[in-house]
């Protein structure tokens, strides 16, 4: 599977040196806030019985995008208004197909922002006032659930951002255990 992974330039530097990276929890700057953390951990078990466990000492994956805007393609760093504020690579990489796990990036906004991923959101050809009509009824339902019961159904809405290539979102992100220099395919270099 073709991907593209925006990575501080120091991780470049380890692939070239170790030949493998993993992420470090230590110094990514999305696991200092406890949302993420609890996002990143849904996804984490979710990858594990979707695509196996990580490789020992591993918790949480590496990112990429598999597909921007539509197509699967290298994202525009000046559309997508990254803010790079180091030396910074965008890596073209080919990780096989069983080794990754495709989310909507989108819808996974419900699971970082720990809400209700609602079953309409994904019925095609609604007026807005006939999506307004089903979350409502669907969020009168999840309110009246026990706490414990919420979160379970909660959870399992989440399950509905996990995605395939064959899923027509216009942008979808890829999550892998480990990135290894070998499958690197081509190398941006950004000044931040």
């Amino acid at each position: 599977m073709r991907l593209w992974t925006v990575q501080p330039y120091c991780v470049y530097e380890t692939l070239q040196s170790d030949g493998i990276f993993r992420c470090i929890p230590e110094l990514s700057s999305n696991l200092i806030y406890k949302d993420f953390v609890n996002a990143y951990d849904w996804l984490s078990k979710e990858m594990k019985e979707r695509i196996g466990n990580p490789p020992e000492g591993v918790k949480y994956p590496i990112w990429a995008w598999f597909r921007v805007e539509g197509e699967n393609k290298k994202p525009d760093m000046r559309k997508f208004a990254y803010k790079v504020s180091e030396k910074s690579v965008v890596l073209e990489i080919e990780i096989p197909d069983i080794d990754v796990l495709l989310t909507d990036y989108t819808m996974w906004h419900s699971v970082l922002n720990d809400s209700l991923n609602f079953k309409v959101n994904y019925v095609e050809d609604i007026s807005y006032e006939e999506w307004n009509i089903l979350s409502e009824k669907e969020l009168e339902y999840y309110n009246s659930l026990s706490a414990e019961a919420g979160r379970l159904y909660k959870e399992k809405s989440w399950k509905r951002v996990i995605c395939s290539q064959m899923d027509n979102y216009k942008f979808i992100q890829a999550t892998f255990w480990e990135l290894k220099k070998s499958q690197i395919k081509k190398v941006w270099v950004l000044k931040g």
